[in-house]
């Protein structure tokens, strides 16, 4: 019976063809590798024999970089790609046996994950050319924990990319077929991989492999898009991480004072902020149960097409050989798929931290420009909180006229402000205006964050600039300040009256405010929140020029732009109260 599920979106030419075109793919980026296209084996290019050994993987598509993606000097010499999920037919493992043999005289060792099908088809392929003559060893890699109690032993995991540079180093360094055989095997009995799922991948043409709940996940998926071995609840970073490394360092019977290398795989579909949050949580653990990290390293190594999930590796760097396989971690490669490297070593004991020093000495604590009498303070204070509880309580309108073109979070965003605000001004003086309206730049830049807290930051600065260079409290200095502040918005925001921003609001109320400096200050307030008014409104016919409005289609704007309503909101708090305390 055909599947209801609708078939996931791929930018693929045809299933059908979607290996090949992959391959092809790999070489148009990195030209210095050759492709065998009938073979589907991709190999570095060579013309004489380096007389060393050849490492060989491979297995099936799907989960690039894996396994061409670490063809380089210090790592692969050759891969061989099976259709996706699917093992590599063994003449064409066969084939690459030879091909590498061919310039590589020190012999081919050949290793894949321990899978049916790639104990089948590179067993038969290494055995015939045993029989042709060729100097080869084959080992199956399962360092997977969850599947780690089956007669035929775990799956091959991410850690084979491990091994990829380890042996891939070995060979570089001239040593020998059966040493780097038997350091193969050794490497993997120090090693375990865990990993969990959030989502299904899916093949070419198809529909996802299986679902998962909202709020689950599979613990201990594979790579084939197969699910866990069991289903579990969602928990946080910090959860998921111990839950898998607990059980990793169980597996490998590892204690205190052990030193370990980690690898973070992302399975396909995680974002790197999920994977620097979980990089995170593992050095806090083994911080925390006095493990030395030696190394840790990240990145799509053996994905599982797009699936949402990670896989935690972890090799024991022993008392025996640690050292080694440290320096050969740390060893050179040209292999584009390691993500290792002389950034991933650190150089001294400094820590993390932060140097308060910096910056202290802005001079905004200072009495600057002109000062407000007791009774100035007060009404400057009610304003304040006047217009920091308006944008509290209006949360849910901004973020609805964000909604629709930006990512709704404008009320979040300014009640963030409004809060930091009210919570300012209990305590605050209020003497000198400009030191006042600096710190509402300061709030607005660490408490609003984003593009938000940028604009209102610069426009707050600017204006506290001017206010310092008065020589009074009148309304024309306020209105300098004012324009002060538009023309930092514009300056680095690149908004102008016109673009559908609160500049459409700031500039047609400072112009009525302008117009009627002296009119009485009710007349003037009630004038200039009118003006606010219409130029808020005004935005809902403006074709957005600025702004994140600016790069969505015209149909999804459709109501007044949210920056512009803040403006008006706040502002008739501010001179409703200003007005009403004379």
């Amino acid at each position: 019976m055909a599947s209801n599920k609708p078939i996931t979106k791929k930018v693929l030419n045809s299933p059908d063809t979607c290996v090949d075109d992959n391959l092809r793919g790999v070489v148009a980026l990195y030209p210095n590798l050759h492709l065998h296209p009938k073979h589907r084996v991709v190999t570095l290019r060579r013309k004489t024999d380096s007389g060393r050994v050849a490492v060989l993987s491979g297995g099936g598509s799907g989960h690039e970089p894996f396994a061409a993606g670490f063809i380089g000097n210090g790592m692969l010499s050759g891969a061989v790609a099976g259709g996706v999920f699917a093992s590599p037919p063994t003449a064409n493992v066969l084939y690459a046996i030879a091909q590498l043999y061919k310039y590589n005289s020190g012999g081919v060792l050949v290793f894949c994950g321990n899978y049916t099908g790639d104990r089948l088809n590179f067993g038969k392929a290494t055995e015939k050319a045993k029989i042709a003559g060729i100097k080869t060893e084959l080992f199956f890699v399962g360092e997977d924990v969850a599947s780690s109690t089956n007669k035929t032993g775990g799956r091959g995991m991410c850690g084979e990319v491990f091994l990829f540079k380890m042996l891939g180093a070995m060979s570089a360094k001239g040593y020998d077929l059966s040493s780097m055989h038997n350091a193969l095997a050794e490497i993997t009995k120090n090693m375990a991989t865990l990993g969990v799922c959030f989502s299904a991948c899916s093949l070419p043409g198809q529909s996802p492999l299986f679902e998962i709940a909202p709020d689950e996940m599979e613990l201990g998926a594979g790579v084939h898009g197969e699910a866990g071995i069991e289903k579990l609840k969602m928990g946080t970073a910090k959860e998921i991480v111990a839950l898998i490394l607990d059980k990793i360092i169980a597996h490998l019977k590892l204690s205190v004072g052990n030193r370990v290398a980690v690898m973070i795989n992302n399975m396909g579909g995680t974002s790197l902020m999920e994977i620097n949050i979980i990089a995170a949580e593992i050095k806090d653990y083994l911080d925390q149960n006095q493990m030395k990290m030696e190394r840790m390293i990240s990145g799509h190594l053996k994905t599982s097409l797009e699936m949402q999930g990670f896989q935690i590796c972890l090799l024991h760097l022993n008392k025996e050989h640690g050292d080694l396989w440290l320096k050969l971690l740390d060893a050179p490669t040209e292999a584009i798929g390691w993500t290792g490297g002389v950034m991933s070593v650190k150089e001294g004991d400094e820590e993390h931290g932060d140097d308060d020093t910096l910056l202290q000495g802005d001079g905004r604590k200072t009495a600057t420009g002109p000062s407000l009498s007791m009774k100035e303070q007060e009404i400057l204070r009610g304003s304040l909180q006047a217009a920091a509880q308006e944008l509290v309580r209006n949360e849910e309108l901004l973020n609805r006229l964000d909604s629709g073109c930006g990512d709704g979070d404008c009320g979040i965003t300014l009640k963030k402000f409004g809060k930091a605000v009210l919570s300012y001004l209990e305590t605050a003086s209020l003497e000198y205006p400009s030191n006042v309206v600096w710190e509402l730049s300061e709030m607005a830049e660490t408490d609003m964050g984003g593009t938000s807290g940028g604009i209102y930051s610069l426009g707050f600065a600017a204006a506290s600039q001017a206010i310092a260079n008065a020589t009074s409290n009148d309304r024309s200095s306020w209105l300098e300040a004012w324009e002060s502040a538009m023309q930092a918005i514009t300056k680095y925001g690149g908004a102008e009256p016109g673009d559908r921003t609160m500049l459409d609001t700031l500039y047609a109320s400072a112009l009525v405010y302008k117009q009627n400096l002296k009119a009485d200050l009710k007349t003037a307030s009630k004038k200039t929140v009118e003006a606010a008014e219409k130029g808020s409104k005004a935005t809902a016919t403006m074709s957005a020029r600025a702004g994140r409005a600016s790069y969505v289609a015209s149909g999804y704007v459709h109501d007044e732009d949210a920056g512009a309503r803040a403006v008006a909101i706040w502002l008739r708090a501010i001179l409703d109260h200003i007005a009403n305390s004379y």
